[in-house]
Formats: C-alpha cells, structure tokens, sequence
C-alpha cells in the first residue's frame, strides 16, 4: 500500500505537468495518484502494519488538512482477522489549490502564471517553448519582464556592432551574459517569425553567441617577446614584451624578423628567467602559441616565409599539439622536444595522462618513434618545458639560432 511519502514524491513529479496544463489552459484536476490497493489476505498477515499505514495515510490526507492535502476515497471491506475494515479506493487532489498548498507551491505558481503572461502577450509563439521548457519559466522567475525587454532589442537590432554589455535594453550589464544559452534558445524559438533570427540560428554551431547576434566580440591577444633588442628599438619604442590584437598581427611584417620561436607552455613563455634575461637572439621574435594564436599566425601570410621553431612540453599530447601546428606550417622545427632531451632529465620526468587516440599525422619520423614510446610507458611519460634546466634552454635555442644563421 501507498503513504505519505510516497504520494509526497508521486505528486512532485506531478507538478511539471500542472506547469503544462496552464500553458495550454487545460485542467489537469481532480488528479488521482495511482496506488496498489490492499491485496486480499493482506490483512490478516500483516494487520498490526498495516493499521499504522492506515493511520498515517489518514493523518496526512485532507481530513487532517482540509484544503491543503489528498482526498481519501474509502470503501469497505471484510476480513476475516480484521472484520469490516474501511481501505483505500482512490486517492485524489481535488483540485489545483489543495494540489499546490500540499506541494507549499502556491506562490511559485502564481508567479509562473504572471511570467507565463508576461512572456506571451509580448511573443505568442513561445507558448510551444513554454511548453517543453516550463522549468526553464520557474528558474527565472521575476525576470521575464526584462528578459521580454532584451528579445525585443534583439530583434530589433540583429547587427548592432556594439559589445553585449552595452545592451541598453537591460539595466543589469551582465544579465544577458548570464543567460545567453536562455536567449539563444528564445531567440531560436522565434526564428521562424523572423529571417534574421533564422540566420542567426543556423549560423556555424561553433560561433559564439555575440558572433550569431551581431555583438562585437573582445579580440583575443597574442602575447609576444621580441628577442633582438634593435628590433625593439626600432619598431616597439623599445618594449619588449608586448600583447597585439589578433586582428593586427598581420601588421608586424617587418623585415628585421626571420625567425619565429613558438612557445606552447604558457608557464614556460612567462618565465623571466628564460626570456628577460636570456641572450639576444638577432631577428628573432618569440610568440606564446596556444589556441587563437595559431590560427591568427596561419593568417599572417608573412610568417610562412621565415624560419619557425616550436617547442612544446614532451609528452604525447605536445606531440599532438605540435603535429596538428604543422598543419599550417609544415616546416616548423621542433625544439627541445627530442628523445635526447627526454632521456637527459629523468629526474623531471612527470605522468602524463593516458593516451589512446590515434596516432597523430604531421610528425616526422623520430618525433613518431618518441611518440609511440611514450605512449608505451606506464609512468614518467612526459618531460615539461619548465623542468628543463635554464641553461640547456639557452644553448638550444642558441644553437637553433646558429643553425639557422
């Protein structure tokens, strides 16, 4: 037999489609709570019990708490230990405001319905997106007025050009950035009512949110080191250490520059103990090479015409990062990332985690070999580049830079 806990958590699971029904203006009472009625014979096994679990069901019903709980359907039955009992024929929520005083949801309901309105009288065609996303009503609760307030400056402005904090529909400057994936569904919602919101929400899944809404987007930077102080000099009114908008990087074409130092380990790149005291290396530039910064250096057309070095930690993941580097230049030298390095530090060894992917494709044929033996170790499999004692890095990279003189 059922009690009150269990009708407690049946009823819960209830209310979702109680949301449903008032979006659709349907009427989901009375509601009646299925249950397995008392077996015959059951009685006499187990009276004792079960006359407490009569009692409870009971005590937490609306007869204790009229207007607030279940409604009880009792029919009577014989039994032979127990005589005429009365037990459980239907237990039932009468109506919406026992059903949500029981639940303690009144007041969340009725906010829902005024956000349900709210929403609705501005965009109609969001009552099928209420309809599957009820909750997504109830998590944002009070603020439909200004999210209402946002869709329609959307709408309104599919290409602003202007940052989303900016947004001047809402006073809060990060409320939409907190809520993007709720606009984004919205608006997509929508997008059948409108060619710009079509657009918008079919554009490449990988776009950003302030791309497929017309917002202008931070331009990421590329941090570098100009490793040839007449450079800086020259060019940089001496600086040295410098951050470029990935949209202006094209524009450091200088000729002074031959040689490119790609540095994959930003706790390497920051280390002043490498680069700011480290010894000139004549047109050399170096640049912290993670993500972004790569496919902005693929379209600099001029950074395929110098000499590129590329060092990355030594484990199968660098190798990785290093091979998918030489997508965009294939004759990218790698540095430090050797077997002999590896073998020559043993007491930096570290582990890496496992690595069952493919093998990677743009390595050559001993880096392959260096990759497959990693993979094979079951521990100290990965060397990092700030293990590597500072003056071994400075007699590799200047003897990269000899090399290539």
């Amino acid at each position: 037999m059922i009690g009150p806990k269990e009708i407690r958590a049946r009823a819960e699971r209830r209310y979702r489609d109680l949301l449903v029904s008032i979006v659709k203006g349907e009427n989901l009472f009375p509601l009646e709570i299925p249950f397995a009625k008392v077996k015959a014979g059951e009685a006499t096994s187990r009276w004792a019990e079960l006359r407490t679990e009569l009692a409870a069901l009971k005590g937490a019903s609306s007869e204790a708490r009229p207007g607030a709980s279940y409604v009880v359907t009792w029919e009577e039955r014989q039994d032979r230990l127990a005589g005429t009992q009365l037990f459980p024929a239907r237990i039932t929520f009468v109506d919406e405001a026992s059903f949500l005083a029981y639940l303690r949801k009144t007041q969340e309901c009725e906010r829902f319905r005024k956000d349900l309105c709210i929403l609705l009288s501005a965009f109609p065609i969001l009552a099928d997106w209420a309809i599957t996303k009820p909750d997504e009503l109830v998590r944002h609760a009070g603020e439909w007025d200004s999210i209402v307030a946002a869709l329609r400056w959307f709408i309104e402005n599919p290409q602003s050009g202007i940052y989303l904090r900016e947004v001047p529909a809402v006073s809060d400057t990060k409320f939409i950035e907190t809520r993007k994936p709720l606009f984004d569904a919205l608006l997509c919602a929508m997008s059948q009512a409108s060619e710009c919101l079509s657009e918008a929400c079919s554009a490449e899944p990988r776009k950003s949110f302030e791309e497929r809404r017309g917002l202008r987007t931070a331009v990421p930077l590329i941090r570098l080191r100009v490793l040839d102080p007449a450079i800086a000099a020259r060019r940089f009114s001496g600086l040295d250490d410098i951050a470029i908008p990935v949209d202006r990087f094209s524009l450091i074409d200088f000729e002074e520059i031959e040689r490119v130092l790609i540095i994959e380990n930003k706790t390497s790149f920051g280390r002043a103990d490498v680069f700011l005291t480290a010894p000139a290396l004549c047109g050399t530039i170096a640049i912290f090479g993670s993500g972004y910064a790569t496919s902005a250096l693929a379209a600099a057309s001029w950074i395929k015409a110098r000499q590129i070095g590329y060092w990355g930690d030594i484990d199968s993941h660098g190798l990785r990062i290093l091979g998918a580097f030489r997508t965009a230049f294939p004759l990218a030298e790698a540095l430090l990332m050797n077997e002999s390095t590896f073998d020559k530090f043993p007491e930096y060894h570290s582990d890496a985690p496992a690595d069952d992917a493919a093998e990677p494709n743009g390595l050559t044929a001993d880096e392959i070999g260096l990759f497959r033996r990693l993979v094979s170790l079951p521990s100290g499999n990965r060397l990092e580049q700030e293990r590597i004692p500072i003056l071994f890095v400075r007699s590799m990279l200047e003897e990269w830079w000899t090399k290539i003189r």
